[in-house]
């Protein structure tokens, strides 16, 4: 699926806080902050191998038994809150390949040392935004319990 434009500003905004949350095989959930993170394109994401050994085994099996994961992206911005929750396929972990040289150049300039990429494919977006300006207010509640999806970068 496509992202929303603001959703792919977010993942490719360095400022903005990313989470990622997986699951272990024995149904743990982790939650990890993330700074690799880069939507190249509307339909990819390319998160730079994390390094630790539990969330690469993690993010393996995901892509091993077509599980999904998922990317919070906060943005802050006076009062107002932009947050999205991208859930993910994990469709391959690259050591080669123009998305790691791409990602590799540009973590170089921050002094990052790159093993590989993992490849993540959007196939869920929901918006978590809330605003503490009450006519601009996009909590659930407001719309009935109902956060807007995405499907093709597009409100349900």
């Amino acid at each position: 699926m496509d992202l929303p434009d603001e959703a792919v500003r977010l993942l490719n905004d360095r400022s903005a806080v990313k989470t990622l949350a997986t699951t272990a095989l024995d149904g743990t959930v982790s939650l990890v902050n993330i700074r690799g993170v880069n939507a190249p394109e509307r339909n990819i994401i390319v998160l730079a191998q994390p390094g630790g050994a539990q969330i690469d085994q993690e993010l393996m099996s995901h892509m091993e038994t077509s599980s999904l994961v998922s990317i919070l992206c906060v943005s802050i911005s006076g009062e107002r809150e932009i947050a999205y929750q991208v859930i993910c396929s994990v469709k391959e972990f690259q050591t080669a390949g123009p998305l790691y040289e791409k990602f590799l150049d540009e973590l170089r300039a921050r002094t990052v040392d790159l093993k590989g990429v993992w490849v993540l494919e959007p196939a869920d977006v929901v918006d978590r935004s809330f605003s503490f300006d009450a006519e601009t207010r996009t909590s659930s509640e407001q719309r009935g319990g109902v956060r807007p999806r995405y499907r093709n970068g597009e409100p349900n």
